[in-house]
């Protein structure tokens, strides 16, 4: 620090204690750097001097047993510099003129007035500031002389005439003279000839005050000698920027430019050399390193040097390589071989560097170094992972189980045969080595055969790439076919040396061709036999075959026999006449053909509302690819899909229904439209009247009333089928007496029971109207009917319940409306007034009547949770845990706790109340866990966790911890993990309490949905 912002420390010595208290106070805060001790006795104050450093010493007069002047000289005798300011209230010249004899640095009269610390501090801190300096000079002088004279370097004092001053030992030594003999002497002597002039320069630069100045200079010794000295030179100027000292400092360089010399020549070499070259220092780090680096690693010698040699290291050689290298160091033990190694290096991009290295050590000026020579080996390396490859290629052919390899000299001798091959003979590869390759067993069967092997040898050796295919024997006569070929293997040069022959077998393939060309045989005596309509073509387009169906369907006057050769595009143009959309229908068939897919059940609509499909199968005839092509009317299953369409829509349509009168109309509706009735009679029998009497039955709906059937037990139709509980068809009414009235003209029912809802009767003017299908579509539609009279049910009852929950919330509301005003008034009050007891006194007992109201603040938040938020949570919104963590964190005052995350996923829930329940899990962390505690949040299949490394929860207290109002800390509500397993199963989730590994709390949340 500086003098003018240092501390101060002021002793003031004075009988008055509350005199010395108060001039304390008003010094400190006049200047912010003062600090006063005070002594009510000069012993005192001596004691205090003798055991604490003391900047200034401020002291009364007129004190008893000693007075200001005695304790001044007392002071004198061992501190002859310290200040010491005598401020005294007895002033006289008498006193004054004492003080000045006995050393005094100031005096000072005390006065009435506040002003005067003023003026107390001033003199203070300026007795303190020249104290300072001139210990600082005195000590400077010191540091001047003692380098002067123990410098190892020459050391010369100059006057202004550039003349020796005085000169240090080393200076005489290096220049020849005794000690004394240098003084007066001018630089001209001591400089040769051949440098005098630029040292003139020098000397003329450093009397003009230009900053000091480095040379190196050819010096003349006494002896006439010539040595190269190495000199700095300096000038010391006052404050007015007056030259008052010139000091040079010179060291003796001969040996050492030579030996740089040498260096630098040793340097240029390494400079130019190609591969890496670099020291390395005791602690591992790069000394020095040649511009081949950038080269090999990418980066330049200025980024390197001073950094750690694994920087060119991939991770896991960075490692054994510092393990090698202490090792070294402390026991000489090598790992590795110095003269040449390989190790992977990494360049600037994180790429891998194949290299080699070869290692040496050095000394060098009193300095252990480790040289390195290394070269990038890639291409090398290259050249041999491509043979590597190659054998691989090579091994992977020859030891392929599906093919046959044999490798043979240029004669056709063989010299490799794999496994697979010597599978077909009986014979091994050392009977085999050398041998002809058409003279071995494969071949043995036919002079034919081996005639031809022979020949393609020969077309081989002379460079030809050479394919076969050959019908061979098995050695008990079972017959078999190969392909394959013959490749010449050259050099560099392009020479053929070697032969390499492979085959596969292909018998089962050639069976399989045999096995097609039947199959297309017997393709036309197939196609009158499909229940479809097919027409098969081949790749010109004609036709091969058709059945009669074909032409039945589309209605065309040909027979299969006449279409066969004829054109199958002028077919389609026919066929497409009968199609609702016909336009585009012969460009997509050519292109299904072009395409070559398959194609299946493509829709296409016929004029008098029929409907087709159509299917594609590419097939693979004798003569080369053909098409299958397929017809079927799916008229009839179409009506039935429209139906169940037509099902579908209504019971969707039931779903949306808000009262049992629309539920009503729908299945009426329902019912015409999927049993395709062509009359209005259909109904809900809900009571005796409509399901007894048919007389009251009619086209409409009257009225329905009640919600249970009110059916009188007997054997009417309506009895049967609702007690049954089956849909019951009755094929024609007439026959039934009971049941018949003339002045209806239904024919046919259909009653469906509706559970305890009633039945649904559908009528026909159609004897036997109703068939399977109808009762099965029927009775899925009574379901959904039942469905929705049941849905209405609980939605009346849910309704109920959300008006018995509309006035529980209402009461609630009230409470949180008395807890949020009624309470916090009187609270707010309370903690306005405490504030102001703090003002006006200090007591024991203000902190814990805070702590007490700042508890109630948070119980009333909690109710507030509680009696507000409740078990209803808004609109669920994709979150990200990580975020929400790092946030709920950053609201939870935390101190030296920690948080680990370990979860990235993103979750649907109410972001709001996701928050506020990690906030209260880190909370109850963290006042059970200590300051210290370490949170993590990470991933559970289904769900999350958070957990502690603190103190833990018994099992037995696991279950009462969500209750609300339990708590074991003085700090805790209780309310807190109540409000945590609300939130919880108001997102339908589960929450589980367990031990984390370190033995803390472990929170387990289930059931939570990603999103």
């Amino acid at each position: 620090m500086s003098a003018g912002t240092d501390p101060i420390t002021v002793l003031h010595v004075d009988d008055d204690p509350e005199f010395a208290e108060l001039a304390g106070t008003f010094l400190e805060r006049e200047d912010d750097r003062i600090t006063v001790e005070t002594a009510t006795s000069p012993a005192a104050g001596l004691e205090f001097l003798a055991a604490s450093d003391v900047d200034c010493i401020v002291s009364d007069y007129d004190m008893p047993r000693t007075n200001g002047i005695e304790f001044l000289e007392t002071v004198r005798a061992e501190y002859p510099d310290l200040p010491f300011i005598l401020y005294t209230g007895k002033g006289s010249e008498e006193v004054a003129s004492d003080a000045i004899s006995a050393g005094v640095t100031d005096y000072l009269q005390k006065e009435t007035t506040s002003s005067q610390y003023a003026v107390l501090a001033n003199r203070v801190t300026n007795a303190v500031d020249q104290y300072r300096s001139k210990r600082a000079l005195e000590a400077s002088k010191e540091r001047l002389s003692l380098f002067f004279e123990e410098s190892p370097l020459g050391v010369i004092e100059w006057n202004d005439e550039f003349e020796v001053v005085r000169a240090n030992e080393a200076a005489a030594d290096i220049l020849g003279y005794d000690d004394g003999d240098l003084s007066g002497r001018s630089w001209a002597g001591l400089v040769a000839e051949s440098d005098r002039s630029e040292t003139a320069t020098v000397i003329e630069g450093v009397l003009e005050n230009e900053g000091g100045y480095h040379t190196v200079t050819e010096t003349r010794r006494k002896d006439g000698e010539h040595v190269l000295c190495e000199w700095h030179n300096w000038v010391v100027t006052n404050d007015a920027d007056e030259i008052i000292a010139i000091f040079s400092q010179f060291q003796d360089v001969t040996e050492q430019r030579t030996r740089q010399q040498e260096l630098e020549r040793h340097r240029a070499v390494v400079q130019a050399a190609t591969n890496t070259i670099l020291t390395v220092d005791e602690e591992n780090r790069i000394e020095s390193v040649n511009p081949a680096v950038e080269d090999t690693f990418g980066y330049t010698p200025e980024e390197l040097v001073g950094e750690p040699v694994t920087t060119l290291m991939s991770e896991a050689v960075a490692e054994r390589h510092i393990a090698a290298f202490e090792r070294y160091l402390e026991t000489g033990e090598r790992t590795l071989e110095w003269e040449y190694t390989e190790l992977e290096g990494q360049h600037r991009d994180g790429s891998s560097i194949p290299l080699s290295v070869t290692f040496g050590e050095v000394t060098y000026e009193g300095e252990r170094l480790f040289v390195g020579i290394i070269r990038d080996i890639t291409e090398r390396k290259a050249r041999e992972t491509e043979l590597q490859r190659k054998e691989r290629r090579y091994q992977a052919v020859l030891n392929d189980p599906n093919i046959r390899v044999g490798l043979l000299d240029t004669d056709g001798t063989v010299q490799d045969v794999n496994e697979t091959a010597l599978g077909y003979i009986e014979q091994s590869f050392e009977e085999l080595r050398d041998e002809p390759f058409w003279m071995t067993p494969w071949f043995a069967h036919s002079e034919t055969v081996q005639t031809k092997v022979r020949d393609w040898i020969d077309r081989a050796a002379a460079g030809e790439y050479v394919e076969y295919e050959i019908d061979l024997e098995h050695p008990n006569g079972d017959p078999y076919t190969v392909e394959g070929v013959f490749r010449p293997v050259t050099n560099d040069d392009g020479e053929v040396v070697s032969l390499l022959v492979s085959d596969r077998d292909i018998t089962e393939q050639k069976e399989h061709e045999r096995e097609l060309e039947w199959t297309n045989a017997v393709l036309s005596s197939l196609l009158e036999t499909l229940p479809v309509a097919v027409l098969a073509e081949d790749e010109e387009r004609e036709v091969l075959a058709a059945n009669q169906r074909l032409f039945d369907l589309f209605e065309m006057d040909r027979t299969p026999e006449e279409a066969i050769g004829a054109d199958c595009e002028r077919i389609a143009e026919e066929v497409s006449d009968m199609f609702v959309d016909s336009d585009g229908f012969v460009e997509r068939i050519n292109e299904v053909v072009d395409e070559g897919d398959a194609m299946t059940d493509e829709e296409i609509a016929v004029r008098d509302g029929r409907t087709f499909t159509r299917s594609h199968v590419p097939v693979e005839l004798p003569d080369g690819p053909g098409h299958l092509w397929m017809y079927r009317d799916i008229t009839e299953r179409k009506e039935y899909e429209q139906r169940l369409e037509a099902l579908n829509e209504r019971a969707q349509n039931l779903i949306g229904a808000e009262s049992r009168e629309r539920v009503a109309e729908i299945g009426v509706e329902a019912a015409r439209d999927v049993l395709g009735l062509d009359t209005n009679a259909v109904q809900l029998a809900n009571d005796e009247r409509d399901a007894l009497e048919p007389a009251a039955r009619t086209e409409t709906i009257d009225e329905l009333v009640g919600d249970l059937p009110t059916f009188t037990p007997g054997d009417s139709i309506a009895w049967r089928a609702y007690e049954e509980g089956e849909a019951l068809a009755i094929d024609d009414v007439h026959d039934d007496a009971d049941v018949y009235n003339p002045e209806t003209p239904i024919r046919s029912e259909l009653h469906l029971p509706l559970g305890e809802h009633g039945i649904l009767i559908a009528g026909s003017l159609t004897p036997n109207a109703f068939d399977e299908e109808d009762i099965a579509l029927g009775q899925i539609l009574a379901g959904s009917i039942t469905t929705a009279f049941e849905q209405i049910e609980r939605t009346e009852q849910l309704r109920a319940r959300e008006r018995e929950l509309t006035r529980q919330n209402d009461r609630l509301e009230e409470f949180a409306s008395i807890v949020s005003h009624d309470l916090r008034n009187p609270l707010s009050v309370a903690s306005g007034r405490l504030e102001l007891a703090r003002e006006d006194c200090d007591t024991p007992h203000l902190e814990p009547a805070e702590q007490a109201l700042d508890r109630m603040n948070a119980l009333i938040d909690d109710l507030l949770t509680l009696a507000r938020q409740g078990d209803v949570v808004g609109d669920l919104e994709p979150v990200a845990l990580e975020a929400v963590v790092r946030q709920c964190w950053e609201n939870v005052s935390t101190g030296d706790a920690a948080v680990r995350i370990e979860t990235d996923r993103v979750v649907a829930a109410s972001r709001g109340r996701l928050q506020q329940l990690l906030e209260n899990l880190f909370r109850n962390a963290l006042e059970h866990g200590g300051e210290d505690v370490t949170v993590t949040v990470g991933d559970l299949d289904g769900g999350f966790y958070v957990e502690d490394d603190g103190t833990g929860i018994p099992p037995e207290s696991r279950e009462e911890i969500f209750e609300a109002g339990y708590s074991t800390g003085d700090a805790g509500t209780g309310f807190g993990l109540s409000i945590v397993k609300q939130i919880v199963e108001a997102h339908g989730w589960e929450i589980r309490v367990t031990e984390s590994d370190a033995g803390g709390a472990r929170f387990e949340i289930s059931g939570v949905r990603s999103s």
